[in-house]
Parts: structure tokens; C-alpha cells; sequence
């Protein structure tokens, strides 16, 4: 009887090249056909056919040990093996946030975000989950997305939306948020204020001139006479648009400003002819700045609010003011304390006299003692300016100036040298 032996195993034994029919075909039940065409005893077929099995079960649990070697993808992500994807996302967003190099900067953390990243590649797609479980790490490509040039807001934004996304995505504007609004521009200016104002502070009005609301819309950016609810054809009165990229990590959704409508949300075509649709226009507008007590030269003082307009009804900008203080033709000020001089006579230096001094607050009399010599300074203590920020002011330093004749007549000259005789 002739006997047929169909096998689906490989020409070559030892190997796992291209497979094909092995036909054995013998004249008897003793001998065989091998594809060389030379007949063998049946008992050469039976032995190889052994030998072939040995061989596929040696291989795949060689290849079953190197897999149990490698790294254990839900170990890196710390995760069950029974974990949803819901649970895998979780876990890499928290380990992606610990590991990315833009935040951590300690040695071997960008290798083990590349670590991280691939072993989420593989366990976030269903169909390579499936073999790794079966056959290990070898049986999936070995290639992992690199994610470290990548900004940590796009990877934990952008990747996990569908946990963090509010009100306003899928397509619909979060509730009272201003569609296209812009935060107003910070300013900075210079002004000069008077000496005295410096010192105890007041109020003091400037000119700015700052982006203020649109008087035809009133901050709109539309006409008047177009209706709320007229929408952009391309966001559909989003203001945004959604693109879609096909990642490594899967289907990234990215939201960006509406290209046709600026992130209005309605229809270029409304918007207001008087400032072109940003909701605000050039003007100058005259402000009252407080100035503190105490105010020196550079001070800066910040004015929550008058510095532009936002656009389309956002926040307004700060403005900065720098202080330059008006010279006083009297006085003379170093931080706290304030200087001047007092011209007196010789003969008030030389005889002691009570003298009235020009101070901040006013007239203010002070003793000369008898025999006070040129350049002599004296303290007002507590007649300076204000500290500025904190209780007290600082001193008045009084410098006399000792005043002599330039000329003299002859009695005076015969007086003062029967003066001079008297002293010596």
C-alpha cells in the first residue's frame, strides 16, 4: 500500500525559512521518499520528523525565557495585567509627569521616560498587546516613540483630553469664557511730580495714551447692527478648530485659534469698521495716580487695570509709572533726610542769636550758639520726609553759612580793630 505524508513543516529542519509541503511517498511501508528523490528506511522519516519537533519546542522555549528576561511592560507602567486602558493611561500621565526631562533633571530619567513611552506604545494598542502577552517583548516591534523632545503640556494636554477637557471642547465654547478675548498690554511711563508731593504724597493727574474701548461697538469688535448669534462657517462660532494627528500614542487632538475668524467666533465680514474688530481704538485718557509718602527718585508704582484695554472684552493691562522728582530750589534730599543751608552774620555767629528755618513743614526756630563757627551743621531731628512704607521721617541737617562784610567804613574799621585789640 502507498502511504502519503503531507507535512506543513519547513524543507530545512533547523530553521524558520519560508515553509513548504514535505511529500513523502513510499513502494512499501519500509521505505521513503525524501526531496532529494533517494529512498531511506521509514525508520530515517520517523526519526526526523522527531528531531524537527525537539527542535520547534526547544525554540519556543528559548524564546519564552528571553521574554520573562526582558522588561515587564505592566511592571514599568505599574500596572495589573488585567488593566483597562482607561488604567494604562492614568498610570503613564502620572509617570510622564514624574519622568519627562523637562521636569526631571536627575540622571537616567530621560531613559526611563523612553522606557515609560514604550511600554505604553505597546500596551495602548490592542492588537500589540495581544502578542506581547502571548509571546513577550519579541514579538512586538522593538522601535518606541521619543517623546523627550516633545513639551510636557502637549503630552499630558493633548494626548489625555478626553480626561481634562472642560465644558468648552468637543466643539463648544466653555461656559463664560469670551470668545477671542485678549488680555490688554502692560504700559510704562515716566512723569515728574513736585518735590513736596513726593514727600507727603497726594493725588496727581497724568495723560496716557492707551488702547481704550471702542466707542461704536462699546468692546464688542462687531457692528451694532449684527445680531449676536452669527457665527463663523468654520468654527461654527467656536472660535477655534480641532486638529487631528495620527501619533505613536494614538490619535492626538490639538485646539487651535480659528484661522478665519481670529478666535471671534463670528464672521469676519461683521466686524467693526471703527477699530477693525478688535474692540478698542487709540485715545488718551487723563488718569489720577495716588503717590505714596516717601516717594523717592525711581519709584515705580503699578496701577492694576489702566493700561490697555483687553481685546473683545479681556482682561486690561497694568500701567507702570517711574518717578522723577522736581529739584527744589531750597532743599536738598537723600533718602529720608533733607538738606539746606542758613546764611547768618558774624555777628550773630559770634554772639549766638535764635534764627528762623525753612524746613518742609515750614518755619521752624532754631538756637545758634555763641561763637558758632563757619559750616557748622545742625539736626532737626524728625523734619525730613516720610519713610516710604513705614512710620517715622528722617532728620533736617541745617548747615550755617557765616556771612562777612565786604566792606567797611571808617568808624566800623576803627571799631572793629579795638575788637580785635580786646581779643588778643
Amino acid at each position: 500500500m502507498d502511504i502519503a505524508f503531507v507535512s506543513p513543516l519547513p524543507g530545512d529542519f533547523g530553521s524558520f525559512r519560508q515553509p513548504g509541503p514535505f511529500v513523502m511517498q513510499s513502494r512499501s511501508s519500509e521505505t521513503f521518499s525524501d526531496c532529494s528523490g533517494k529512498w531511506r528506511p521509514a525508520k530515517f522519516a520517523i526519526a526526523g520528523i522527531l528531531s524537527h519537533l525537539g527542535r520547534k519546542t526547544h525554540r519556543r522555549g528559548y524564546l519564552h525565557q528571553k521574554a520573562h528576561r526582558l522588561a515587564d511592560y505592566y511592571e514599568v507602567l505599574g500596572v495589573s495585567r488585567n488593566a483597562n486602558e482607561r488604567e494604562i493611561k492614568s498610570s503613564f500621565r502620572k509617570l510622564a509627569r514624574q519622568f519627562h526631562p523637562d521636569i526631571n533633571k536627575e540622571p537616567g530619567a530621560q531613559e526611563k521616560f523612553q522606557e515609560i513611552a514604550k511600554a505604553y506604545g505597546v500596551l495602548s494598542d490592542a492588537e500589540k498587546r495581544d502578542q506581547y502577552n502571548r509571546f513577550g517583548e519579541g514579538a512586538v516591534p522593538s522601535t518606541s516613540p521619543d517623546l523627550s523632545s516633545m513639551d510636557l503640556k502637549d503630552i499630558l494636554g493633548d494626548v489625555f483630553q478626553d480626561f481634562f477637557r472642560g465644558p468648552g471642547m468637543r466643539g463648544h465654547p466653555a461656559k463664560g469664557s469670551t470668545k477671542g478675548a485678549k488680555k490688554g498690554a502692560d504700559l510704562q511711563c515716566k512723569i515728574e511730580v513736585p518735590f513736596d508731593l513726593a514727600c507727603f504724597g497726594g493725588s496727581h493727574t497724568i495723560q496716557v495714551q492707551r488702547e481704550d474701548t471702542c466707542k461704536t461697538c462699546h468692546g464688542r469688535g462687531v457692528n451694532a447692527d449684527v445680531a449676536k448669534d452669527q457665527r463663523c462657517s468654520k468654527c461654527n462660532g467656536t472660535g477655534t478648530t480641532l486638529q487631528v494627528m495620527q501619533t505613536p500614542l494614538g490619535v492626538m487632538q490639538t485646539q487651535l485659534v480659528c484661522p478665519k475668524c481670529g478666535g471671534t467666533g463670528l464672521d469676519p465680514t461683521a466686524s467693526c469698521r471703527s477699530c477693525g474688530g478688535r474692540g478698542t481704538q487709540t485715545q488718551t485718557q487723563e488718569i489720577s495716580v495716588n503717590i505714596p509718602p516717601g516717594c523717592k527718585a525711581g519709584s515705580q508704582l503699578r496701577i492694576r487695570g489702566e493700561g490697555d484695554k483687553g481685546i473683545r472684552g479681556g482682561q486690561p493691562g497694568d500701567l507702570y509709572i517711574t518717578l522723577r522728582i522736581c529739584p527744589s530750589r531750597d532743599f536738598v534730599r537723600d533718602g529720608a533726610d533733607i538738606y539746606s543751608e542758613k546764611v547768618i552774620s558774624i555777628f550773630d555767629a559770634m554772639l549766638g542769636t535764635s534764627v528762623g528755618v525753612t524746613t518742609v513743614d515750614g518755619i521752624t526756630e532754631i538756637e545758634v550758639p555763641a561763637g558758632t563757627q563757619p559750616c557748622t551743621t545742625m539736626r532737626l531731628r524728625g523734619r525730613g520726609a516720610p519713610k516710604l512704607g513705614t512710620k517715622g521721617r528722617g532728620d533736617h541737617y541745617v548747615t550755617l553759612q557765616v556771612e562777612v562784610p565786604h566792606s567797611l567804613n571808617d568808624e566800623q574799621r576803627k571799631l572793629v580793630s579795638k575788637l580785635k585789640e580786646a581779643c588778643q
